[in-house]
């Protein structure tokens, strides 16, 4: 199995602004990753990681947020899983979100999401930060894009890039979220 060996990342690096905008950060990570642009928004920031250029992480959050803003409790505590899929549905991909609050249900979510990501199609899954490290009761949008073994690569979380499986599914679970966080993956592809 291949996976993709780097994605870059995009980042809400304003602490008052983005706060609740890894949804959206993550959203831009696959959007780049499949070369749509949908904003026609410039590139200017090189990554010498990939040898592209790629937007500037608070230009891309914005535009997507405009027509895809945080949406969970009035947008207090980020973006559902199905808000995701549909922001990248608009922008050209195909798009579909599985989530369960049953861990063997969880599980063959977590499988199909592992074969994606070796496949070499980034998915977005949503984590505990508080299992990986991070504060208690934090829930992120991340993105995996390689599982090698048993570590799991991810995009969009400082810090934490690579991870047991065991700690992933751990933080996975979510279970501290209402039931449609919990397992939850947001699947895309070109059309």
């Amino acid at each position: 199995m291949g996976g993709i060996d780097y994605l870059h990342s995009y980042y809400g690096s304003r602490p008052v602004v983005d706060f609740n905008k890894c949804g959206q950060a993550a959203t831009a990570t696959v959007l780049d990753h499949h070369g749509l642009n949908p904003y026609g928004l410039e590139r200017p920031v090189y990554d010498a990681n990939d040898g592209r250029h790629h937007w500037r992480d608070g230009h891309i959050i914005d535009q997507i947020e405009k027509r895809f803003p945080p949406d969970n409790f009035f947008g207090l505590f980020g973006t559902i899983g199905a808000w995701i899929a549909n922001a990248l549905a608009q922008a050209g991909l195909e798009a579909r979100v599985a989530h369960s609050a049953d861990v063997g249900v969880g599980r063959e979510i977590w499988e199909d999401a592992k074969r994606w990501a070796n496949a070499g199609f980034p998915v977005v899954v949503i984590m505990d930060r508080g299992k990986l490290g991070g504060p208690p009761f934090v829930a992120h949008w991340g993105v995996v894009h390689n599982v090698a073994g048993s570590r799991v690569h991810l995009a969009n979380t400082k810090g934490t890039p690579v991870v047991s499986e065991a700690r992933f599914l751990r933080a996975f679970r979510c279970r501290f979220m209402p039931a449609e966080f919990n397992h939850c993956a947001v699947f895309s592809r070109r059309r």
